[in-house]
């Protein structure tokens, strides 16, 4: 059991980790500005903080053993002067107040865990960004950076510091989702742009269990992407969203038109943020949420029987060879042409060799129906000699991730393949979904036969 005391409890996420907390029998401190306007479950204690004020209140955190730090101004709107200046005073300014807060306690906590952004990375294109990742220059990037700065100045003073770096959080009773929910009831919802850029996310569920996982560990420090381990760009979100709400998705907002209404907060809209939460997935957290178009389906039709507009191939193969030998036929990216059927004129772009791990992109070209397209994949996640995950960046797909697995069976290896794919434009799109179900059935079958064949033949092992 931990006495935690929550900033921003009255908030969204702040809610949810004051619930989550409580259900688990900690004691929880709720601090919010106005305590007569508090809801919260019987046994919370409720106290009146003020972050922007300089006066130190050390009675907050007396005897508290850690503090999650939530509050801030939403980003959300037209970025007028004043707007900006309360997104970086209530970030910055607000949390320099917390640790002069926090000093002046005589037993304060031991733990700050707080909330940042993934604003921090800004317009990076399909750049796979991880923690190590350098920040951006623009507006809301520095806002993060000097954030960071003063969250971390709390590990000087003893106390062990982490900040979670947050996606687009969803859930039903708030949030960035609510906002876009109008326009696609309406019917004339759609992706922002071109529709290309990357939208990183994380279920609410998921964003509060990290944070109480960075809680929990000793070894959990500095910045943490909190965000699922699903690249999904622009469109396919809204794909996504209209299928839940049995809706067109099809009406995109122009990038004139937003900054025409939004002002400068349009480019964060814009923005394209590939962000792969390495440092979570190296320290054995689970994502419970890791599909979109399921977790909207949940959020916005819970209880319906309805399935996402996604599809599932699954193919097993066993071959006699050790395990070593197989996870080394996929680990070079040259196999790749030798796996994939000759009509489709497979021809790798990315300068060679590839060293394959997680985070590594492959660009290479296939000629579908005489028509040569081009095709962007990242190594999502690279568990070897188990299983690794390659994902769609660019290419023909709404969604391609196809997960590879590996199992010792009988003396040999059982090699499992699944691919969970969408098409664009649905339900345009599905007119072809037999065409593509037949061509993606061919394939692996081409490829469990090359798989076969080498190692019948191979002398390696």
């Amino acid at each position: 059991m931990k006495r935690v005391a929550v900033t921003g409890a009255s908030g969204f996420i702040g809610r949810a980790v004051v619930q989550a907390l409580h259900a688990r029998g900690d004691v929880v401190t709720a601090l919010v500005r106005d305590p007569t306007r508090a809801r919260f479950p019987a046994g919370v204690d409720v106290k009146a903080y003020d972050l922007l004020s300089a006066a130190a209140a050390p009675g907050c955190f007396e005897n508290i053993d850690a503090v999650i730090h939530l509050a801030g101004e939403p980003v959300a709107g037209r970025w007028t002067e004043s707007k900006k200046r309360a997104i970086k005073e209530s970030r910055v300014l607000g949390t320099r107040n917390l640790l002069r807060s926090i000093a002046a306690a005589a037993n304060g906590p031991r733990c700050l865990i707080a909330a940042s952004a993934v604003g921090y990375y800004g317009n990076r294109a399909d750049e796979p960004l991880t923690e190590d990742s350098a920040p951006a220059g623009d507006f809301l990037a520095r806002v993060c950076v000097e954030w960071e700065r003063e969250t971390a100045r709390a590990s000087a003073a003893g106390i062990r510091t982490a900040w979670l770096r947050q996606g687009i959080v969803l859930g039903r009773e708030g949030g960035a989702l609510q906002a876009m929910l109008p326009p696609f009831r309406a019917g004339i919802g759609g992706p922002f742009g071109s529709g290309a850029q990357f939208v990183p996310w994380i279920h609410l569920d998921d964003d509060v269990r990290l944070f109480l996982f960075a809680l929990d560990r000793d070894d959990i420090v500095g910045p943490v992407n909190a965000v699922a381990p699903d690249y999904a760009t622009s469109a396919r979100f809204a794909n996504a969203l209209g299928h839940a709400l049995r809706r067109p998705a099809l009406a995109p907002a122009p990038a004139f038109a937003l900054h025409a209404v939004l002002g400068q907060f349009a480019s964060s809209l814009l923005a394209s943020q590939l962000v792969v939460p390495a440092k979570a997935e190296d320290g054995g957290f689970t994502f419970n949420h890791t599909s979109l178009e399921r977790v909207l389906l949940q959020i916005l039709s819970g209880g319906s029987a309805r399935s996402p507009a996604t599809f599932t191939h699954e193919a097993v193969q066993r071959v006699d060879a050790p395990l070593s030998a197989v996870f080394a036929l996929f680990s070079d990216a040259a196999n790749l042409e030798r796996l994939t059927p000759p009509m489709l004129g497979f021809h790798i772009l990315t300068r060679m060799p590839v060293t394959m791990r997680r985070g590594a992109t492959i660009a290479y070209s296939l000629r579908i129906n005489g028509l040569r397209i081009k095709w962007k994949t990242l190594i999502a996640t690279w568990q070897p000699p188990e299983r690794f995950v390659d994902f769609q960046l660019r290419g023909p797909y709404s969604l391609w991730r196809h997960t590879h697995s590996f199992e010792e069976v009988g003396g040999g290896v059982a090699i499992h393949d699944r691919v969970e794919y969408a098409l664009p434009l649905p339900p345009l799109g599905n007119i072809v979904l037999p065409w593509v179900r037949a061509s993606i059935a061919r394939i692996f079958a081409y490829r469990r036969e090359r798989i076969a064949e080498f190692f019948k033949n191979s002398t390696r092992f």
